[in-house]
């Protein structure tokens, strides 16, 4: 690396706050799915030339236009959730934003929060729920950047169904492009505050994030407005024996129910999901098949697999539980009933063992909260796991087609014995976005990382399983996709164009040409513009 640039980084930030140690700038390579990139370990094959950590959006512009003047590459990242993070390639500054975590407005009139890159979900959540108030918290989990999240990748929630999805909950931003200009977006430009990402003009708010996000390739965000929902539960939500099936609510809200309805198939499934959503009663919905839900109640591995075998058969298979949270009494009852005459419409009756407080309270927390049971599922059993279908949204019929390709083609795979035994049944979903417009399923898959053999069966699986919807006109979900391409060394949009009926490249190219004529901002998760 230039010393002068080196040197120019302590000048802004202080020598304490750049580092090039070796030991450091490997433990930026350390990431979820790095052994699908790199040499069957987590650590990626590219380390960072140096690493810096802003405080300020003044900060991140001036290391940008040193970027910039000495030729590098830098690449932005706050709480850092996999191979996504990692460099694309020699030669690139990473800019770790950690310093920057401040909460720095909960607006309880409009109904927005302005964050810093480093605040998490949970920390808005949290202070939003005091005042009636509550945010879409992804299932990547509560400890991830909101701002990542609304400006940067894509990322759905439970609460997607009646809070919609982020990518439509962004406001006001502040964006220090690749050149080192700093863009404020909506009324945020024009001086009148957080309340809006749009005007005077055109909305950059597209090219900005859309439905998945520039993954850094366009540049580092460093404020953020997101909009808030109203919310009809307690300020509060206790809980105790926060292990898996044994949490219990020390008190259930009272203006909330929990119904569980199940189905003899995925198509009067779907028909519920879709009732459900154009009758607007549902707070949060989430899938959690069979095979995923049995995995993440039990203590440990042992007791998971023992509910694998004996809970499990007695699990309806087309079920997805529904909350419900409203303002009165009388609005509770309303939304229950509706709910069981959509049931009993769609050949559905309700799972009641779900619904008593063994399960109610830990479900209600996932719905909520994104909870434990997920994350217990998919890292005890084998330490690693990588969803395919992830980024799979669909609109009506075609999820039915995409959940029946995933379980066929996956339960080969784990039959060979090189992926852990989930039945083929490992779906987590929010099922339906913005009352039903948009559909999104991903399909959990539980891999060991240590055993090269069950990486490249993972890999085979995302690969075949794309290839599959490609062929039946379906959509390729991104998420899944960056890793096939990371591993083939192609930006993930260079990977999947072919399967599409035009090359929107063309002018994804000209807006990175456009937005970053240096070609500075790290775009192997993006494209590149030449």
């Amino acid at each position: 690396m230039d010393q002068q640039a080196y040197r120019t980084f302590e000048s802004i930030l202080g020598a304490e706050n750049v580092s090039q140690d070796p030991g450091l700038l490997d433990a930026y390579t350390y990431q979820w799915l790095g052994e699908m990139i790199g040499d069957h370990t987590r650590f990626g094959p590219f380390r960072p030339i140096c690493v810096v950590l802003p405080s300020s959006t003044e900060e991140v512009q001036a290391i940008i236009k040193t970027c910039n003047r000495f030729n590098l590459k830098f690449k932005a990242h706050s709480t850092g959730w996999g191979l996504y993070c990692n460099p694309g390639g020699d030669g690139v500054v990473m800019l770790d934003l950690r310093r920057m975590n401040r909460l720095i407005e909960i607006n309880e009139r409009d109904m927005y929060a302005v964050v810093e890159p480093y605040v998490i979900w949970a920390q808005i959540q949290v202070e939003a729920m005091r005042r009636g108030l509550n945010c879409v918290t992804i299932g990547a989990g509560s400890c991830t950047s909101a701002l990542a999240n609304c400006t940067s990748l894509m990322g759905t929630a439970n609460t997607n169904v009646s809070m919609g999805y982020n990518e439509r909950n962004i406001l006001g931003v502040e964006w220090v492009l690749p050149d080192g200009e700093i863009l404020r977006l909506g009324s945020l430009g024009s001086g009148a505050g957080w309340i809006t990402g749009d005007g005077p003009g055109p909305s950059l708010r597209g090219i900005m994030r859309g439905t998945f996000g520039a993954l850094g390739g366009l540049g580092v965000f460093t404020k953020c407005a997101i909009r808030l929902y109203q919310w009809g539960g307690p300020s509060e939500m206790p809980s105790e024996n926060i292990i898996s099936i044994e949490e219990r609510l020390l008190k259930y809200p009272e203006r909330a129910a929990l119904v569980a309805p199940y189905f003899e198939n995925r198509v009067d499934f779907e028909e519920a999901l879709a009732r459900i959503g154009e009758a607007e009663i549902a707070y949060s919905i989430g899938l959690l098949e069979r095979g995923l839900l049995t995995l993440g109640l039990g203590l440990d591995n042992l007791q998971s697999a023992e509910m694998r075998e004996n809970l499990a058969p007695s699990l309806p298979k087309y079920m997805f539980p529904v909350l419900m949270v409203a303002n009165s009494k009388s609005e509770l009852d309303y939304q229950v009933k509706v709910l069981d005459r959509i049931i009993e419409e769609t050949r559905g009756k309700r799972f009641e063992l779900l619904e008593q407080e063994q399960f109610r309270d830990i479900i209600t927390l996932f719905l909520i909260k994104g909870g434990s049971v997920p994350a217990k599922a998919v890292f005890s059993p084998t330490g690693a796991f990588n969803p395919i279908l992830c980024g799979y949204f669909g609109t009506r019929k075609t999820l039915v087609k995409a959940m029946d390709d995933a379980e066929e083609i996956k339960r080969k795979y784990v039959e060979s014995g090189l992926l852990a035994d989930d039945m083929a049944e490992g779906g987590w979903s929010p099922l339906i976005i913005d009352h039903g417009h948009m559909e999104y399923f991903e399909h959990e898959t539980l891999f060991d990382p240590a055993v090269p053999q069950s990486t490249m069966a993972l890999m085979m699986l995302t690969m075949e399983t794309n290839q599959s919807l490609a062929d039946k006109k379906l959509m390729i979900p991104f998420a899944s996709q960056v890793k096939v391409a990371r591993a083939q060394g192609m930006a993930v949009h260079d990977s999947i164009v072919e399967h599409h009926n035009c090359d929107y490249r063309v002018l994804q190219k000209g807006f990175k040409a456009a937005f970053d004529p240096n070609n500075a901002a790290d775009s192997c998760n993006y494209i590149e513009s030449r």
